[in-house]
């Protein structure tokens, strides 16, 4: 690691302040105490014979004689002036010195701390103009804060990047997933009124359909929308998880018979805090998910508990089960692996967005993973928080349907 690649500005100041500190000082004290000595060598050098003989003897703690003292006296009278402009001349160049050598530090470390923050402020003004790929380097390492800022201005730009292209994607895909029934609706009542088909208890009750699909996208869109933002209004009771997912489960069964799969349960008390229309709502996408992409499994198992202070739903089954790339982007809205395919077993890449969504605004979470042995494993998690000592409804502990 190099120095200060880590340091915090302030640390940096600090260090470079005290480096000017002992640099004026070296200079100041040590420059002029070696110029004294060699100015001191100097002066010996060029003393008479006399005069010399009375500093060594006096260097000797010994007494010159009278003449040997007049021409020390008589030569100090000369050269004293010499010295002390000697003396005045070093230090200012002394400080000239120290002045170039601090100036050359404080310019090092402007470039230092200033290279990252230009690096950053170029990068903002191409943000600004548009260009959501740009991102801020910095050939200097800066400080500890400008090492964070880039960091920080990078996320930055690659969530605005990712938000961009979400919502790129996400137009055109509500556009195409309008479309086709708008289509249908369109042309069957241009048929209709062409007298083309006949408007027949059939074709309303086709057209109904239609409807119903728009409605269904038009409302998942806004849960997924609402909870974006914060706002999905939810009717939160005590609730127990096992008596929610039994109920739906009744509801849904002489559907997935039809389909040629059937249901296995064990559900387990769970009581939390949550919105028993939205755990509803959650429960069934990830079981019509499970009903078109695992019908080669021929089961659907569902699992209901406590874990710690969560309730958790597992909807698992024995289908061709989930790669790396769909766990990874299961939960994103419009997302399927093969939408050609997924568009012929009816799925609009929205439902598992929406079981994200409830589970977010209830605080809890939703995970898919591959079980072992084939298939494919979702498990719901919804906090027990608030629950307030509502009775237990007993199931049946294990059951099939």
């Amino acid at each position: 690691m190099k120095f200060g690649k880590n340091l915090s500005l302030r640390v940096q100041l600090t260090l470079a302040m005290a480096g000017c500190v002992l640099l004026a000082v070296a200079f100041g004290y040590g420059g002029l105490n070696l110029f004294s000595t060699y100015q001191a060598a100097r002066v010996k050098s060029e003393l008479p014979p006399q005069a010399l003989s009375a500093i060594n003897k006096l260097e000797k703690n010994e007494l010159p004689s009278t003449a040997e003292m007049k021409e020390l006296l008589a030569t100090d009278e000369k050269i004293s002036q010499a010295v002390s402009d000697q003396q005045d001349l070093a230090l200012i160049v002394l400080s000239i010195v120290a002045m170039l050598v601090g100036g050359a530090s404080a310019i090092f470390l402007a470039n230092r701390i200033a290279a990252p923050l230009d690096g950053v402020a170029k990068a903002l003004q191409n943000l600004a103009a548009g260009d959501l790929s740009v991102r801020a380097v910095s050939r200097s390492p800066g400080s500890a804060e400008a090492s964070k800022l880039i960091t920080d201005f990078n996320t930055m730009a690659e969530a605005l990047q990712r938000y961009d292209r979400e919502l790129t994607e996400g137009a055109a895909a509500i556009a195409h997933e309008l479309r086709t029934p708008l289509t249908i609706l369109r042309g069957r009542l241009q048929g209709m009124k062409d007298q083309v088909f006949e408007p027949s208890e059939k074709e309303i009750s086709g057209l109904i359909l239609q409807v119903e699909a728009l409605s269904r996208i038009v409302d998942d869109l806004q849960t997924v929308s609402f909870a974006e933002a914060g706002i999905l209004t939810l009717h939160k009771a005590p609730i127990d998880l096992a008596k929610v997912i039994g109920e739906l489960c009744q509801f849904v069964s002489p559907e997935i018979k039809e389909s040629g799969m059937r249901l296995n349960l064990s559900l387990t008390p769970a009581h939390v805090f949550a919105d028993p229309l939205r755990i509803r709502q959650a429960a069934l996408a990830l079981v019509n998910n499970a009903c078109r992409h695992a019908r080669s499994g021929g089961v659907i198992e569902i699992d209901c508990g406590l874990v710690g202070d969560f309730g958790v739903v597992r909807i698992m089954d024995r289908g061709p089960g989930l790669n790396s790339l769909v766990i990874e982007n299961a939960f994103r809205l419009f997302w399927r692996e093969d939408p050609s395919r997924a568009r012929d077993y009816g799925g609009s890449g929205i439902g598992l967005a929406v079981v994200d969504a409830i589970a977010r605004a209830h605080g809890g979470s939703i995970t898919a993973s591959h079980r072992a042995g084939g298939g494919a494993q979702f498990e719901l998690r919804i906090p027990q928080k608030g629950v307030s000592g509502a009775p237990i409804v007993h199931l049946g502990s294990t059951h099939a349907t």
